[in-house]
């Protein structure tokens, strides 16, 4: 029984990477991450046939979308209380602008803090992401479809700073662009990263959000001197797919600056309102999934429960999932569940 949103999925304009799925959005705040570990399914009323029905998945993805939710918010606030500084310094004709940079700075600060307190729910691009951390977007110079495609045949050598084991990819000499997608990604997956086309064919990659620093610092390339040079391996040239709110970029200095600041603000307001309403469709759509599972009949939600129990502990490469169940189950032993099934 499938307990995912069907209806999370990006803009058109937001399509960037279409392997990628789900999402639009935006971040949340630390204490919500923190003090609000799920967002509770509505349980129905007493007369209810069927009672209540917990799903793991569903859980998880309402406390993502709450998290969200609740930075997007707070985001919104700062952004309106500084267009409205800014708004009302340039009608004056005079600036104050060290409570402008004051303003900024905690912007700036807000938006760093994105990835912890959305509970890694969001990516750069205010990309909601439930079910899975968010993942970071990048290009890699050199490395594009017609290169890889097309001219002479190459081994292109792949290393994380001997992390892990070099993957070899061999490219070019006409080989189709499937099989210079599947080759790249037999090789990058380990690594953690992916790559994939892009809606308008043009060659991407990414990874996720807490493994970008890594890669960006450690991951190296050895060519045969055509695509890459040969010898000791080189750093591989990635280059992060811009944030949508720098705003350290923003310049108060002057009447033009804070006009053209001005402009930035509304523009990112126009954002976090289109991810908030994103967030918000994501949120009833969980609900309504949520009523469905209460009126669903004991035997099928307990199917469900246990299909997604088990493909959530046979995760691979991942102990966490591992080191949160097993203290809950010590001292659960086999009688005990026959006691409690004893008591229907």
């Amino acid at each position: 029984m499938s307990t995912t949103f069907s209806g999370i999925k990006q803009t058109s304009g937001d399509k960037r990477w279409s392997k990628d799925g789900a999402a639009v959005a935006a971040a949340s705040p630390r204490a919500l991450a923190a003090a609000r570990p799920a967002l509770e399914s509505p349980r129905p009323s007493a007369g209810a046939a069927s009672g209540w029905r917990y799903s793991t998945q569903l859980n998880e993805q309402l406390s993502a979308a709450q998290c969200a939710l609740g930075y997007v918010d707070g985001m919104l606030r700062q952004m309106e209380s500084f267009k409205g500084n800014l708004s009302r310094q340039l009608s004056q004709r005079q600036l104050d602008s060290g409570s402008l940079k004051f303003q900024r700075g905690e912007l700036e600060a807000n938006w760093q803090r994105r990835q912890a307190d959305s509970a890694g729910s969001l990516d750069s691009q205010l990309r909601l992401s439930l079910g899975a951390p968010a993942r970071q977007s990048f290009t890699v110079r050199g490395l594009d479809l017609d290169s890889l495609t097309g001219g002479q045949p190459e081994t292109l050598v792949f290393a994380l700073d001997g992390q892990t084991a070099p993957a070899a990819v061999r490219v070019g000499d006409g080989i189709s662009r499937d099989a210079a997608l599947r080759r790249l990604n037999q090789a990058l997956g380990p690594l953690g990263a992916r790559c994939e086309l892009d809606d308008h064919g043009r060659l991407g990659f990414s990874c996720g959000e807490q493994d970008w620093a890594r890669l960006r610092d450690n991951l190296t390339v050895r060519g045969g001197g055509m695509r890459f040079p040969g010898g000791m391996p080189q750093p591989l040239p990635t280059q992060a797919e811009p944030a949508a709110l720098d705003a350290g970029q923003w310049q108060l200095d002057d009447h033009a600056q804070v006009r053209q600041t001005l402009q930035g603000v509304v523009r990112s307001i126009a954002q976090l309102q289109q991810t908030r309403a994103a967030i918000g469709s994501a949120i009833a759509e969980a609900r309504q999934s949520i009523g469905q599972l209460a009126r669903t009949d004991e035997q099928s939600w307990a199917s469900g429960f246990v299909s997604d129990f088990n493909a959530r502990l046979n995760q691979t490469a991942d102990f966490n999932h591992l080191q949160q169940l097993v203290p809950a189950l010590l001292g659960i032993s086999r009688y005990r569940v026959i006691s409690l099934l004893s008591l229907r």
